[in-house]
């Protein structure tokens, strides 16, 4: 079969807000992003895909199958196996289009390696990292994050200001949705799968924490663990210790997910450590200074996947070049002094809700691409 349902199944995933894949001169879809989906979707499957609308928006079975001249029961069998496969979200008896965000990772949560595996991971790489898509899946054309820092409590100085929902436990207890469930991290398990992953020996690969809808798609499949708040904030305290950078949906509000990053291979982080996108992630609003207690030992230098600590000549002692720095915490917590505390630093602005962030980012792009 032609590439053309393939074509249609694109040009609805491009009306998500991050946009699809594109050619170098934005006047195609890359190419290695239509051969992925065909790896994705059997041209049995992209037919009835192709008369979906955007993702995200729900379709019902009946409609699906009236709109394809398709017997329903037909129909039925071959969303629900799709379905199951992950490859689209389901409500009952509808269903829609995944977003980006998971569309591109859908080979990659969970551990055991199936034959399309690595065909996916290169794929991936054609278009996101050599087409250089990581732009737009990190951040607008006008260069607002899709994901910002949440330095955990203890990192931040007992005497500092914190607004609602700036740091982690504040957020999972009192702000996130109710649902939550532990989800593998794609972006580990891909470098694991292609035998690429830099930092094996130092992190685990761990999970996501997936919120709201997308915690219970998660858990209806069995990719992933219900947990309590409570149990996300251990989980995350866990993970910043061991020195992985917290991150979620740029919205004081109602995100969807929080994820646990190393430099090497998130597909977040890496636009500050990897690539060229200083607009990767937004910035908490506070940079680590050091006290007198400081020794020079050099714990928090090694700790930073960003350069911005150092050890100044002349007293031996940590100081921060704040461009450079996140605002994440993971120096402040391997202190062995305790003599690194975040302090305040007014810079960013989240928005108020996920929904606020996603219709700014559809309309920058928008505006960009035009």
């Amino acid at each position: 079969m032609d590439n053309s349902i393939y074509m249609h199944i694109a040009e609805k995933i491009d009306e998500n807000p991050i946009m699809a894949p594109k050619s170098e001169d934005r006047t195609a879809f890359h190419p290695s992003f239509i051969k992925y989906l065909k790896l994705v979707y059997s041209p049995q499957e992209a037919e009835l895909l192709q008369h979906f609308p955007r993702p995200n928006k729900f379709i019902s079975i009946q409609e699906v199958s009236d709109i394809a001249g398709k017997d329903i029961r037909s129909v039925e069998r071959i969303l629900s196996g799709l379905h199951q496969r992950n490859g689209i979200i389901g409500m009952g008896n509808s269903y829609s289009l995944p977003g980006l965000q998971l569309l591109l990772n859908i080979h990659q949560f969970y551990s055991d390696v199936k034959s399309e595996d690595i065909e996916a991971a290169q794929l991936y790489r054609e278009f996101f990292i050599n087409g250089g898509f990581y732009k737009n899946y990190e951040s607008s054309f006008k260069g607002t994050p899709l994901m910002r820092v949440i330095p955990v409590d203890k990192a931040i100085s007992a005497d500092q200001q914190k607004l609602t929902a700036e740091e982690a436990h504040d957020f999972i207890i009192n702000h996130a949705p109710d649902e939550m469930a532990l989800v593998p991290c794609p972006c580990r398990t891909r470098t694991e799968k292609i035998g690429s992953r830099e930092c094996k020996s130092r992190f685990p690969i761990g999970t996501c924490i997936m919120m709201g809808p997308l915690a219970l798609h998660f858990e209806m499949l069995k990719l992933g663990k219900r947990v309590t708040r409570q149990q996300a904030v251990s989980y995350f305290d866990e993970m910043q210790t061991l020195g992985l950078v917290g991150m979620t949906d740029n919205s004081i509000k109602d995100g969807t997910v929080i994820c646990l990053c190393c430099e090497c291979c998130c597909s977040q982080i890496r636009g500050r450590t990897r690539w060229d996108n200083p607009d990767s992630v937004l910035e908490s609003n506070f940079v680590p200074l050091a006290n007198d207690d400081c020794v020079g030992c050099g714990t928090c230098v090694e700790r930073c996947f960003f350069g911005a600590l150092s050890l100044d000549e002349e007293t031996n002692q940590a100081v921060v070049e704040s461009e450079k720095c996140i605002g994440c915490g993971i120096c402040a917590l391997a202190c062995p002094q305790e003599a690194l505390k975040l302090q305040r630093y007014e810079r960013t602005t989240p928005f108020g809700t996920t929904r606020e962030l996603v219709k700014a980012v559809a309309m920058e792009n928008r505006e960009g691409s035009g």
